[in-house]
């Protein structure tokens, strides 16, 4: 087979279309499925009881999700994509339905547990799939659409998730996966049977597979407790730190003894691999903890209802998009990953710092305004990531890549998320009687207390501008390579 061919130019335009259309259906389902439930929570708590468990309805999937997005990617490269994405689509299916007829509060549980291994998978091997047949000069403008994808969910998500509960009940929330998982399932298996298999014979190793979901439940565990069911410094917070450190130590270890880690160790010895992962996580956990924090700022200091908090979301999402489409444009044109980033953290991280000056004076305006300017300059590195890591290593490895990709976004957006409400609680007004986020939205506050909320928020914002700028210097520190201009059939796998 020649190694050179372009599989991109021997598929045929529908065919490229179909199989980056079901990708792309694939990421909406899981991206809609993290945004979508929120909004369901009070009417699920009053039809399934069980009050104090509700928080595991959120948490169990943001558990097994992050751990599987590292862990499918490797097993798509021994296994297969079209194997792996088939079997996390029909995970996913199934466990929508499982959610739907949920009749207990620890069935809903586990039923969203189980779909997380699913959506989790669906991140990380749509953007896998795509790798495949499209060559990595390509690859910008698709990820864009995908950045597109999520930046939709997250808008449609609320929305729709709050109407589909008033009117038809909180089980359609799960029920509206079922007719968009068949078709992307159709597409799927219809589509990718078309393309070329390479076996690999190889097997991935048990005990990894036990240890990183141990190390990162343990980790999110204790930054769920920390400061809000229990102190930070209490027994239970120190001994999930004390699990999560000892098993990611043992996890770690024995990625260097084998011959198909989940996560190489070589990744980071690569110049641009060992850079991207680090600005990825702290880009996200920037953009993230933005995303949750600030809809508390515009209700309580800003006075807004909850209806228009929505709306004033949108200017950062939008602005994210736009860019994320502008520098995937860029790569293809200019085939060069590193200047859309290097130019643009250092304008957000300054419109943060800007923005934390002017907050006791911010309005409605300025605020949608700053938003929007944050959001123009983190958009870059969403596809530019993307593709930097998967051109740095071998096509067989491009699973595993992804995955730990996946991995440092998601465990990014975890840690910084739960650090910025931390941050928040502890200088707001009462914040030691404070148990989230929630509690301060409710709590009665006068003119001083929203006062305080303001300064709260000032250095929530220098912490985001620095965590931009750190991210910036790691990113600086990423390898600049030639894109392949071509991508390589012999490895692109059902």
């Amino acid at each position: 087979m020649n190694q050179t061919a372009s599989e991109e130019a021997r598929l045929p335009p529908r065919d490229l279309s179909m199989i980056i259309g079901g990708a792309m259906i694939a990421t909406f389902l899981a991206a809609l499925d993290q945004t979508i439930v929120a909004t369901a929570l009070p009417s699920i708590a009053g039809d399934l009881g069980d009050v104090a468990l509700l928080s595991w309805v959120v948490t169990s999937y943001l558990v097994t999700s992050i751990c599987a997005t590292a862990i499918a990617g490797k097993l798509s490269d021994i296994h297969g994509r079209r194997r792996l994405m088939l079997a996390a689509l029909a995970v996913f299916v199934a466990a929508s339905v499982a959610c739907a007829l949920a009749e207990s509060m620890v069935a809903l549980i586990a039923a969203r547990a189980a779909k997380g291994i699913g959506g989790g998978a669906l991140v990380t091997l749509a953007q896998t799939v795509v790798a495949d047949v499209v060559s990595p000069r390509e690859r910008g403008r698709y990820s864009a659409h995908f950045s597109a994808m999520w930046a939709l969910a997250s808008l449609l998500g609320p929305t729709v998730g709050g109407g589909l509960t008033q009117y038809l009940g909180w089980q359609w929330i799960f029920w509206i996966n079922l007719p968009l998982g068949l078709v992307a399932l159709a597409t799927v298996d219809s589509v990718l049977r078309k393309l070329p298999v390479r076996r690999v014979p190889a097997r991935i190793d048990a005990p990894s597979l036990a240890l990183l979901p141990v190390a990162t439940t343990a980790l999110l565990l204790a930054l769920s407790w920390g400061g809000v069911a229990h102190p930070w410094a209490s027994a239970p917070v120190l001994a999930a730190l004390a699990i999560a450190l000892a098993a990611g130590a043992a996890f770690w270890r024995r990625q260097g003894r084998l011959e198909e880690p989940v996560f190489a160790p070589a990744f980071l010895r690569d110049d641009v691999v060992a850079h991207v992962l680090p600005a990825v996580f702290l880009s996200f956990g920037a953009y993230l903890s933005l995303a949750i924090a600030m809809p508390v700022f515009l209700q309580v200091k800003l006075g807004l209802p909850p209806g228009d908090v929505g709306l004033m979301m949108i200017p950062l999402t939008f602005s994210a998009t736009v860019t994320a489409y502008a520098a995937g444009r860029y790569l293809r044109l200019a085939g060069d990953y590193r200047r859309p980033v290097l130019v643009a953290f250092p304008f957000a991280a300054l419109c943060c710092f800007a923005f934390a000056a002017a907050i006791a004076q911010a309005g409605a305006w300025t605020t949608g305004i700053a938003l929007a300017c944050i959001g123009f300059g983190i958009g870059p590195i969403f596809p530019t990531a993307i593709v930097a890591a998967q051109n740095a290593v071998a096509p067989r490895d491009v699973g595993a890549v992804m995955g730990a990709l996946g991995y440092a976004r998601a465990l990014g957006g975890a840690v910084c998320a739960a650090a910025a409400t931390a941050l928040v609680l502890a200088l707001a007004p009462q914040g030691g009687e404070l148990r989230g986020l929630d509690d301060l939205v409710r709590a009665p506050l006068g003119e001083a207390g929203r006062a305080a909320v303001a300064e709260a928020f000032r250095w929530l914002l220098v912490a985001v501008g620095s965590l931009l700028l750190a991210g910036w210097a790691a990113y600086a520190r990423v390898a600049a390579r030639p894109l392949r201009g071509q991508s390589v059939p012999g490895d692109t796998r059902r």
